[in-house]
């Protein structure tokens, strides 16, 4: 499990969401949540704030590595 915040503040207070770069996913709020993170929700993330008075951006990069779960059936004779 993986969480990210985003931590902005601001008056008025900004809004904020996330944005997956390149993707479809896109999520309102100041944290992004991963239950059970696999390698295909890897990648880029931008957290955007904005309010009346302008807005802000930053992207960070998630990278998921697993462990290899490698099972050979071969047998030496």
């Amino acid at each position: 499990n993986l969480t990210v915040l985003c931590n902005v503040s601001g008056t008025p207070l900004p809004m904020v969401s996330w944005i997956k770069v390149g993707g479809d996913m896109s999520t309102n709020g100041s944290e992004l949540v991963f239950t059970n993170i696999s390698r295909t929700q890897a990648g880029g993330y931008v957290c955007e704030a904005s309010n009346l008075c302008g807005n802000a951006s930053e992207t960070v990069s998630i990278v998921v590595q697993c462990k290899s779960n490698i099972v050979s059936d071969n047998h030496v004779t």
